[in-house]
């Protein structure tokens, strides 16, 4: 029975959406830089061959595919926040200068933008960079009675080595490490 719920048929034209992500981001940063002038037909030109290009290489098109729905949740939350902050009196003018200069939120946004791109690299990309394919789990005891745990699937070493307790450790002492260096180097007001 056919239903509202039925998405089989947009499988077809998966490909069709990050061609046109790709035109229209390579197009509004032409228009943005003027990189090539103001002519928006030249614009076009390039964002289509580019975009076009893009699907040569279905690896790319599967990187885009994961990344976007990531970039459009990330762009709806700064959107609530910007509108909660609107709720409770901020104005347009000291949103407009915060987000002017670089800061402490331009960088937690980079990184998040940087976490997402390796991510969906790593998921298209990394199960054929394993040196072994096959579903054995080996387990090797070394001598200081560490064991090292790998499989065949990515996804399962990707997160056994993310929370292995030396890499959280490793992490939570460069975090500390950082904020006491920021607060100490702050200066007094």
């Amino acid at each position: 029975m056919a239903t509202f719920l039925e998405v089989g048929l947009l499988q077809h034209f998966s490909v069709i959406f990050p061609v046109l992500l790709v035109f229209v981001t390579v197009f509004a940063l032409l228009q943005q830089s003027k990189m090539f002038g103001e002519n928006k037909g030249i614009h076009s030109l390039i964002a289509i061959s580019i975009a076009l290009l893009m699907l040569f290489s279905p690896g790319v098109v599967q990187v885009i595919g994961i990344m976007a729905p990531w970039f459009v949740l990330i762009f709806i939350f700064i959107l609530l926040i910007l509108l909660g902050f609107k709720f409770l009196g901020v104005s347009d003018k000291s949103i407009a200068e915060t987000m002017s200069s670089w800061g402490t939120i331009h960088w937690f946004l980079l990184v998040i933008g940087i976490i997402i791109f390796i991510g969906a690299i790593s998921s298209v990309y990394g199960a054929s960079l394993l040196p072994f394919s096959g579903a054995a789990t080996t387990t090797i005891a070394t001598a200081g009675g560490n064991t090292t745990t790998s499989t065949g699937d990515f996804n399962a070493n990707v997160g056994r080595t993310i929370f292995h307790p030396k890499v959280i450790g490793t992490v939570f002492i460069l975090v500390v490490g950082s904020f006491t260096i920021k607060l100490l180097c702050g200066s007094s007001k």
